[in-house]
């Protein structure tokens, strides 16, 4: 079961991604990019594996919510 801040994370997740293609961003260029920051030894990487490919596919995952959800 997921915890409150696992569903607010996943629904934030969803909302910048959403804002990005609102706002005319490259969101294609952003979720290929988005991956190679959390692998390897990027300064941005938090988290050891498993959860960096759980991360990547989070990031998916949101971006198929917010395709399934547009106008």
């Amino acid at each position: 079961m997921a915890t409150d801040r696992e569903i607010a994370l996943e629904q934030a997740l969803i909302a910048v991604i959403a804002a990005a293609e609102e706002a005319g961003a490259d969101v294609q260029g952003l979720l290929s990019k988005a991956p190679g920051l959390i692998i390897g030894h990027s300064p941005y990487r938090q988290v050891e594996h498993p959860y960096v490919t759980m991360a990547c596919q989070e990031i998916s995952e949101a971006h198929a919510a917010v395709l399934t959800r547009k106008l």
